[in-house]
């Protein structure tokens, strides 16, 4: 079988799009009056937290410094901006439509490196490739594999199950299809997903933490772009400029929490691409834990899993 690549997946993410509308362009004018009316504003950040990557299908904990970076003057300066850009940006994108006897098919790329003085974290660099089934009917399938740079690392395959007694879990994709675009209503569901990763948190930061753990994994284009609405009304986000895990630099709205152990001030990002606002994936940074950078790969749709997925025997639950 073909293996995804993910900086070919990056590189060649709109190379099938078709040939431009007046509908497609919408996001390019919006960004275009964006750059018109902005002026550069440099910022300096450091900052970051453990996150649990959504599904639990690749998680680590992760440390480093941020280095002082700048913004290319045609940059937009407010991270609200940012987010209504991206959501621009993520309904005039071409997506798959799965059916929900489908798999989606995609890879989960997660970077960990420690501090000094940080005992047993990082640096690695993981990749998994994920087949995930559209409704959660069929066991999923999970392929950890190790990095050029880290050959020693264990590589596993992996059935994924949804077990009952375990809860409901992350909403399946179709799950998330039936989400609502309303914003109170959206606003609601995400707090209530960010309630259940870290409870007794103030409402910001509920929603914040739901719309980072929704991100994880694809999610379908008319929810993605209300989930980004949402996101640009919190207040604490600021921008900066960083490099998701596979090496790309973007543009990155941030929140401040204290999320951190011991009450430490954590720094959780999403990463944008500088030119389309599509998500490239996120960043989490907490002085004295760790650094965990992120990505996600545009799915594609199946029907079936690997042949190879047969002689595997379940390991857990989703």
């Amino acid at each position: 079988m073909n293996e995804l690549n993910d900086l070919t997946e990056l590189r060649d993410l709109f190379a099938d799009k078709p040939h431009p509308t007046a509908d497609r362009l919408s996001s390019a004018r919006t960004a275009l009056l964006a750059e018109a009316r902005t002026k550069h504003r440099p910022r300096t950040q450091a900052g970051l937290r453990r996150l649990v990557l959504a599904g639990g299908l690749v998680a680590a904990m992760t440390a480093g410094v941020i280095a002082v970076q700048t913004f290319n003057p045609s940059a937009p300066a407010s991270a609200a901006e940012v987010l209504r850009m991206a959501a621009d940006a993520a309904t005039a994108t071409p997506w798959p439509q799965p059916r929900d006897d489908q798999y989606l098919r995609y890879e989960r790329i997660a970077e960990t490196r420690s501090e000094n003085g940080v005992p047993n974290v990082g640096p690695r660099h993981i990749t998994g490739e994920v087949w995930e089934s559209v409704d959660g009917s069929r066991p999923g399938l999970l392929w950890h594999k190790p990095s050029k740079s880290r050959p020693q690392d264990h590589e596993y395959k992996e059935l994924l199950t949804r077990c009952p007694e375990r809860g409901a879990g992350r909403p399946t994709y179709a799950d998330l299809q039936k989400w609502p675009t309303d914003q109170e209503q959206l606003r609601h569901k995400l707090a209530e997903r960010g309630n259940e990763m870290v409870p007794n948190k103030d409402t910001a930061t509920q929603t914040w933490n739901g719309v980072l753990n929704i991100l994880g994994s694809p999610v379908p284009p008319k929810q993605q772009a209300a989930i980004f609405k949402i996101a640009a009304t919190l207040p604490g986000i600021e921008t900066e400029e960083l490099k998701d895990a596979t090496g790309k630099s973007g543009i990155a709205v941030t929140r401040v929490d204290n999320r951190g152990r011991g009450g430490a001030i954590s720094r959780e990002s999403l990463i944008f691409d500088k030119t389309s606002y599509l998500l490239l994936g996120g960043q989490e940074l907490v002085p004295g834990q760790g650094r965990e950078l992120w990505s996600v790969t545009r799915p594609q749709t199946t029907d079936v899993l690997p042949a190879w997925s047969k002689s595997l025997k379940r390991r857990g639950c989703l």
